[in-house]
């Protein structure tokens, strides 16, 4: 009879475990994605990853590093503020900040309704050669509530970006 709780109580630990909030990484898989024709030079600036500030939660970004098809494009991340524009949608703010060091609930207020309460990681991609270029996450080393650094994968908008000279007529999800 002592098996039963025992069993229930591990049952119940090992189906937590695989319910773990990611934050501030985005649970797989990503929930956009993006394409882009351009000119070699023309820089694409796209929201790739949102990061709601929470009360209580604290997270300071070390660092951060593109993942991706990227060799022969410059890729520059930044963070910036997010709020609604006049049509209702979603706008990212025109102050950008740099990520390293980038401390979450000091951008957006964890208080605010969304979006005003979330940063978005803004990547700008200038292609220096004609190609296909693919961002496809975001490896940002962060810390939650000042403890050791944690390490994680992720990104909310995957971003295509085919450049040639002149533009490309089309850029889908069809490589080539």
């Amino acid at each position: 009879m002592r098996r039963a709780p025992t069993a229930f109580v591990m049952a119940a630990v090992l189906a937590g475990c695989g319910l773990q909030d990611p934050y501030p990484m985005p649970a797989e898989p990503p929930g956009d994605a993006s394409f882009h024709s351009v000119a070699v030079g023309e820089t694409v600036t796209e929201a790739v990853l949102f990061i709601e500030a929470r009360t209580a939660t604290q997270v300071e970004i070390v660092s951060a590093e593109t993942i991706g098809t990227l060799e022969g494009a410059r890729v520059e991340l930044s963070a910036s503020t997010l709020s609604e524009g006049d049509q209702g949608e979603v706008v990212v703010g025109d102050e950008h900040a740099d990520l390293a060091g980038l401390r979450i609930h000091e951008l957006a207020d964890p208080r605010a309704d969304p979006p005003a309460n979330t940063v978005a990681i803004v990547a700008e991609i200038t292609a220096s050669e004609p190609g296909r270029y693919v961002l496809s996450g975001i490896r940002m080393t962060y810390r939650i509530n000042g403890a050791p650094e944690r390490h994680g994968d992720g990104i909310d908008v995957v971003v295509t970006v085919c450049a040639d000279d002149p533009a490309p007529s089309e850029c889908d999800d069809q490589p080539g």
